[in-house]
């Protein structure tokens, strides 16, 4: 092999399905169709190739032969393999070629992320649930294709009943299989403890199975219609409010650890109980909103939210309310989400049987 020979990284992925010798000739032709290696270029010995990438050696072989096959390489006598010289014709044909494999992988990317969009739409809970004593509104409007955020409300057969709001670090597809994970545990976690213990546990959970970077902001609080209380614990999300209309929002500060759940595994999370009055509602939110920028790049900002939240008129029907403080928030940053909008609102009503 000569002083020459072309210099190149393969990227490839032995977990992928498509096996390593087709990701070899694959990244190698489309470079090649491309003009990145130019002809004549001389290509390392496949064993030389092998060990940079830490593959079989056979697979490198095998990629070779392909490419040998469809004149894409020649070989001579002593082993060498470099890049053939293409004709304009076969080259038109390589170039279509390519070009048709990525509208097809295009196409399956699109009906991946539409089924996974499906899926997602199933996994989160009607935006209008009715229980004894309660009401719940929730809204989310994804960044992408399919969102991080989600919510949840669960049912105690103690007639308390649960509302989560949770905000996956990241976006997109990987995000959304985390809060489906999370989403299916939290049954389990929250049945017979306290919402404080619930988040501890949860969070053992989660911690490690989590990658670097990963991590779930959420708030968990438990309605009891009968006392008309609440009990609120939050790892790393916005604080909610207890909003009436015309009057300014009361934020719901938790104390203790705020730490997302998911970056280390034994917080010791705290709880907040407060009595929800008569004309009141919870508000839950992930920071969606509150950070979303106009077209100058500024972020609306909690107070600019608290304001606006006062500003709203009686609630009459909970999804009605939640559903025109989205559309303020949306009028005033004129812009298109690039975070999820998520909110839950819990409303008290009527005479617990």
């Amino acid at each position: 092999m000569d002083s020459k020979t072309t210099q190149f990284l393969l990227h490839l992925s032995p977990g992928d399905p498509e096996p390593i010798r087709k990701q070899i000739a694959r990244q190698l032709r489309e470079r090649i169709v491309r003009g990145e290696l130019a002809a004549g270029g001389a290509l390392p010995g496949y064993r030389r190739l092998a060990r940079q990438h830490r593959v079989a050696p056979s697979a490198v072989e095998a990629a070779y032969m392909l490419l040998l096959e469809e004149g894409i390489l020649v070989g001579n006598d002593d082993g060498e393999v470099r890049i053939a010289t293409l004709d304009e014709e076969r080259r038109r044909q390589l170039v279509e070629g390519l070009r048709l494999d990525e509208l097809v992988e295009q196409e399956l990317s699109r009906r991946e992320m539409k089924m996974a969009r499906d899926v997602q739409r199933r996994l989160l809970p009607p935006t209008e649930i009715n229980g004894p004593g309660w009401q719940v509104a929730a809204r989310c409007v994804p960044a992408r294709v399919v969102a991080g955020d989600f919510y949840d409300v669960l049912r105690h057969p103690n007639g308390r009943v649960d509302v989560v709001i949770a905000d996956v670090a990241g976006k997109g597809f990987a995000a959304s299989l985390i809060m489906a994970s999370v989403k299916a545990m939290l049954p389990f976690v929250i049945a017979e403890v306290s919402v404080a213990q619930a988040l501890r546990d949860l969070n053992r959970r989660l911690a490690p199975e989590f990658q670097r970077g990963e991590f779930v902001a959420l708030t968990l609080a438990r309605y009891d219609p009968i006392e008309g209380s609440l009990e609120i614990s939050n790892a790393g999300a916005p604080d909610p409010y207890l909003v009436r209309p015309g009057s300014e929002p009361q934020l719901v500060n938790v104390p203790g650890p705020r730490l997302p759940l998911g970056i280390r595994s034994e917080v010791h999370y705290a709880s907040q109980t407060t009595q929800i009055e008569e004309g009141q509602a919870l508000l839950l939110m992930t920071d969606g909103m509150p950070e979303a920028q106009d077209g100058s790049g500024d972020p609306l900002g909690y107070d600019a939210l608290e304001a606006l939240l006062a500003q709203q008129g009686p609630i009459e029907s909970p999804a009605s309310w939640l559903a025109e403080v989205f559309e303020q928030v949306k009028e005033r940053t004129q812009s298109l989400p690039d975070d999820d909008w998520t909110a839950a609102m819990l409303v008290p009503c009527g005479a617990v049987p």
